[in-house]
C-alpha cells in the first residue's frame, strides 16, 4: 500500500496539471466574486489511481438554515496537498444524483496549497440554498471531492452537535463552496 501511495507520489510530481474546468454540474457560475476553475491536482494520488476513504468529511450548520462548516480530514496515511474548492455532488431519496448546481465563491480568497498530514483538516464555508419551490431537490446524501481523490460521503452535523440522520427533509436548490483553508479561523461561512 505505501509503495503505492509513494509511486502515485513520484508520477504527479513528474507532471504538471491544469486547473481549469466550468462549473459543475454543466452550470455557468456566476462572474461575480466567483470562480469556475476546479482544485489543482493532490501529489497522494492522481485522478486515475485515487485513493479509497482518503477523506472524512463533515459539514457543521451554523445557526441560519443551509450554512455550514465543511472540515475535511486526511485519514490516509499519506500526506495529501491540495489548492481550490472542494467538488460538492448530491443524490436524491432514490440514490440518483441530483442535478444541484454548485457555485465556487473566492471567499475568503484564493485557496493556497494545502499540506494535509495524516489527520490533519481543511476547512470550507458552503451555503445550500433550502427551500421548498419547484427547482429544489430533497437529498439523501452529500459527497465531497477532494482532487485526486475518491469522493466521501459528508456527514451532517446540527447546531446541537449530533448528526443528522434524515435529510430527506432538506430541499436544495443550489449551493455555494467557498476555497479550502488550512485552519477553520477566517473561514467564512456565507450570509
Amino acid at each position: 500500500m505505501r509503495l503505492t501511495i509513494l509511486a502515485a507520489v513520484l508520477a504527479v510530481g513528474a507532471t504538471a496539471c491544469g486547473t481549469s474546468n466550468s462549473a459543475p454540474q454543466g452550470q455557468a457560475a456566476s462572474t461575480t466574486g466567483s470562480a469556475t476553475s476546479t482544485p489543482a491536482s493532490s501529489t497522494a494520488a492522481s485522478a486515475s489511481d485515487k485513493q479509497q476513504a482518503a477523506v472524512k468529511a463533515e459539514l457543521t450548520m451554523q445557526g441560519k438554515p443551509g450554512l455550514g462548516l465543511l472540515a475535511t480530514t486526511n485519514q490516509s496515511g499519506a500526506p495529501i496537498t491540495f489548492q481550490g474548492w472542494p467538488k460538492l455532488t448530491f443524490t436524491n431519496p432514490a440514490n440518483e444524483p441530483a442535478n444541484i448546481p454548485v457555485e465556487q465563491k473566492l471567499v475568503p480568497g484564493e485557496g493556497p496549497s494545502i499540506t494535509l498530514q495524516p489527520g490533519q483538516t481543511a476547512f470550507a464555508g458552503v451555503q445550500l440554498d433550502v427551500d421548498d419551490d419547484t427547482n429544489s431537490f430533497a437529498i439523501n446524501e452529500m459527497t465531497v471531492e477532494l482532487p485526486g481523490l475518491t469522493p466521501a460521503k459528508v456527514t451532517f452535523i446540527g447546531t446541537d452537535g449530533q448528526p443528522i440522520a434524515d435529510l430527506t427533509k432538506l430541499k436544495v436548490s443550489e449551493a455555494k463552496v467557498g476555497t479550502m483553508q488550512p485552519a477553520a479561523q477566517g473561514v467564512t461561512v456565507f450570509d
